[in-house]
């Protein structure tokens, strides 16, 4: 038995080609933080702040993360695709260079912009500008990469993000270097990706692999679950811009990780955004590891607070 109800032809979509198409954010726009700021120290920096309020707290996270990364304890970042989109994933690939990112989880549009920047150098279209030119999602060249990720990570029995950024290596995609989830893959840091069907550009397309692009988020799943059971032991999560999807995933995978006997002991959860966001403060903050560990937040756009962070750590 079908469904009685009609449904839209993804067949008769015109796509369009991604050298047509306007984009707001360029891979020139993107700040290399090995190259800037190398007279700044972390310990200077953190000397302009008062041991009050939101000072103290910033200090305290900064040195939960220095701890961290000094035992060998996992370090979990849950960002939004935004992230990405402010120009900052140099920030995030230094980060993972220096060991202070043991993990990463975002969402599917992550996927979208990474793929764009690493193979065309830029993203981030005018969304009122093309959508009522019926051209808003419609880059041919998007989607064609994104089932091929899609496809080299089910042959090798990956998951999203890692055959994101396996496919992004072995290709050796133009601008590489700004690709987080290759960046993850050259470090040997999971990087997982945590898919909601109908939000994704990539979506809109008729060859998008759906029953494929769920298996491989559900690996995922499996994957970060895996990673929270390190972090119940001392571990670190960082959450920026994440507001819905990774915060309501993260709370499922802790979930699980107690239902597994796992007892959360002395870990330190921080939330950066523009505004503080309810799914953060209880699904990542409050809920997950009362009792054992302290929790911050912080309020501020991510093109500041990001690079605050970065040297305020050590630059080791």
């Amino acid at each position: 038995m079908t469904s009685k109800y009609d449904q839209a032809d993804l067949n008769k979509i015109r796509p369009i080609p991604i050298a047509s198409r306007e984009s707001k954010v360029r891979v020139e726009h993107f700040v290399d933080p090995e190259t800037v700021g190398a007279g700044v120290t972390g310990a200077a920096l953190a000397g302009i702040f008062p041991d009050i309020l939101k000072g103290d707290d910033f200090k305290r996270v900064v040195a939960a993360l220095q701890t961290a990364r000094s035992n060998k304890k996992q370090i979990l970042w849950l960002i939004g695709s935004h992230v990405i989109k402010c120009g900052l994933s140099l920030y995030i690939n230094s980060l993972i260079d220096k060991g202070y990112v043991t993990a990463l989880s975002t969402t599917g549009s992550a996927t979208v912009h990474d793929l764009e920047l690493a193979f065309y150098g830029k993203t981030s279209e005018d969304v009122a500008a093309e959508l009522p030119r019926g051209r808003f999602g419609m880059s041919q060249e998007t989607s064609e990469r994104f089932v091929a990720a899609c496809r080299h990570a089910a042959e090798r029995e990956l998951g999203l993000g890692e055959g994101v950024g396996e496919y992004v290596v072995q290709e050796a995609a133009p601008h590489e270097r700004v690709s987080i989830f290759g960046a993850a893959h050259r470090h040997n840091v999971p990087a997982t990706v945590h898919v909601a069907l109908g939000t994704d550009i990539t979506h809109q397309h008729p060859a998008f692999p759906a029953a494929l692009v769920g298996e491989l988020s559900m690996r995922d799943f499996r994957i970060l679950t895996s990673v929270i059971g390190d972090v119940f032991e001392g571990g670190v999560v960082v959450v920026f811009g994440a507001a819905v999807v990774l915060p309501e995933v993260f709370l499922k995978s802790v979930s699980i990780a107690y239902n597994l006997g796992k007892k959360p002991d002395g870990v330190t959860a921080a939330s950066f955004d523009m505004f503080q966001q309810y799914r953060v403060k209880e699904n990542v903050l409050s809920r997950p590891f009362q009792g054992s560990g302290r929790n911050y937040s912080f309020s501020g756009h991510h093109e500041i607070m990001l690079p605050l962070l970065y040297h305020l750590l050590d630059r080791g």
